[in-house]
């Protein structure tokens, strides 16, 4: 009996995720497709992220979700989310492929919730050092395949890159996407291993209720604070020599 209320609050969960995010990705997409042909995809992330974090809010609210799982659950959904959304821009032509893709989103969501509530032990430091290391790896990865390209001459590494660029209407998806994908991953790299850093202690003295202090130096996330902000920096830097250049030689 305890195994199928198990098997029908993972449904449940599935179930929402599913709705809101399917939902906001429709509605969002058809305003950027309103607004501009070119936007389509750049609103479909922004639907679908919205649609996440709606629907992990209102399993909260509705105490399918811990308190204490909101943050990595959310977290582990965007993840599921950008990998799908990866690999179905690049295949447009495999409808399935797209569908079993979306599945996996609100499947990620039951399983992370069902694990993080079975596991409470693991520490906050462990989890999301884990998750962040994750949410780096695809900047990790582009920059330092670059380098070893463009200065190194050693092209193997940038091949896979080089096959999404080179498919159908591939520049054009791959410019749409890599802002989520690396921008959206960095940040939250950033954030959730801050999280890690800092406690917020309720404040008698002063006139805001929560006061941040920084706790014990966690090398792992305080590591992980310091690539993050090290990658995005190199990425600001590209882009902004890059549209220097084009508009020098205009």
């Amino acid at each position: 009996m305890q195994k199928i209320d198990q098997i029908y609050h993972d449904f449940k969960v599935f179930l929402a995720i599913s709705l809101t995010t399917g939902l906001l990705i429709i509605l969002c997409s058809l305003l950027g497709h309103f607004i501009s042909a070119g936007k389509l995809i750049p609103y479909s992330m922004v639907g679908g992220s919205m649609g996440i974090l709606m629907g992990i809010y209102f399993l909260y609210r509705r105490n399918l979700i811990n308190e204490n799982n909101v943050i990595a659950v959310s977290v582990s959904t965007l993840i599921a989310f950008g990998i799908t959304s990866l690999i179905s821009i690049f295949n447009l032509d495999k409808p399935l492929l797209i569908f079993i893709g979306f599945l996996l989103i609100g499947i990620t969501t039951a399983l992370s919730n069902h694990y993080f509530e079975k596991y409470k032990n693991i520490s906050a430091s462990s989890k999301f050092g884990l998750l962040g290391a994750i949410l780096i790896f695809p900047t990790f990865y582009f920059i330092i395949s670059s380098i070893l390209k463009f200065r190194f001459g050693l092209n193997k590494p940038f091949n896979f890159i080089d096959d999404l660029l080179k498919s159908n209407n591939g520049q054009a998806n791959f410019n749409a996407i890599s802002p989520f994908i690396f921008g959206g991953g960095l940040a939250l790299t950033f954030l959730i291993n801050l999280l890690v850093q800092i406690q917020f202690i309720k404040s008698k003295t002063s006139l805001i209720k929560y006061k941040p202090i920084w706790t014990k130096l966690q090398p792992l996330n305080f590591a992980l604070l310091l690539l993050s902000c090290i990658l995005g920096s190199v990425l600001l830097t590209y882009l902004l020599l890059e549209n220097w250049w084009k508009i020098w030689h205009r």
